[in-house]
């Protein structure tokens, strides 16, 4: 065989896998739908959603433009006021009113030293959230519904276990998940099994 009719049935081929490879994406698109048409339906701006529009259960991003974060311990609540203990020691009053939500209950329960994340804007707290710890280690010490947690580091934590249905033992590898309701014991609200 010459190194012309070589050539050119290597170039027959490519033109012909091409040409297949087109005709492939194509009917796998769909013959009723254009282009590209899911990746739009998944971004705003496409067919599926104009950009600026909220989707139901997000929040309005127009009230939450020039918001902050304030993270921190609760230090008091009082009828239209809600004072923080930032992480670096400062306290920050914060004003509410009846649009302020506590995501999963109302805001005249929270309690002092509970840890919580607070959309803050203009000295208005927006929305508060009680902060969730997730811990792993081996439990120790377990009295009724008491317990110690030994993280992977060393450090040990409280744990309130009142919220558990099934209480470990000591050894027990365990991951939970809960809310820092003192500063320092985790009040579990989920606890799972880890294979040793």
């Amino acid at each position: 065989m010459s190194k012309k009719s070589a050539w050119a049935g290597a170039i027959v081929a490519a033109v012909g896998l091409t040409v297949g490879g087109i005709a492939v994406a194509t009917a796998a698109e769909g013959p009723d739908r254009p282009p590209n048409a899911a990746f739009a339906e998944r971004h705003l701006g496409g067919p599926g959603g104009q950009a600026g529009q909220n989707r139901p259960g997000r929040p309005d991003k127009a009230k939450l433009k020039d918001s902050t974060l304030v993270v921190g311990r609760v230090k008091s609540v009082e009828s239209g006021k809600l004072t923080i203990t930032k992480d670096d020691g400062s306290d920050v009053s914060l004003t509410t009113d009846g649009s302020t939500k506590l995501r999963g209950g109302d805001i005249s329960g929270l309690k002092t030293d509970q840890r919580v994340t607070v959309r803050v804007k203009d000295g208005k707290a927006l929305n508060v959230a009680l902060a969730k710890a997730q811990e792993r280690g081996t439990v120790k010490d377990v009295n009724g519904n008491n317990a110690t947690l030994v993280q992977v580091d060393g450090l040990q934590t409280p744990l309130d276990l009142s919220a558990v249905t099934e209480k470990p033992k000591n050894g027990d590898l365990v991951a939970v998940t809960g809310t820092v309701s003192d500063g320092k014991t985790i009040k579990v609200e989920q606890l799972r099994q880890l294979p040793k």
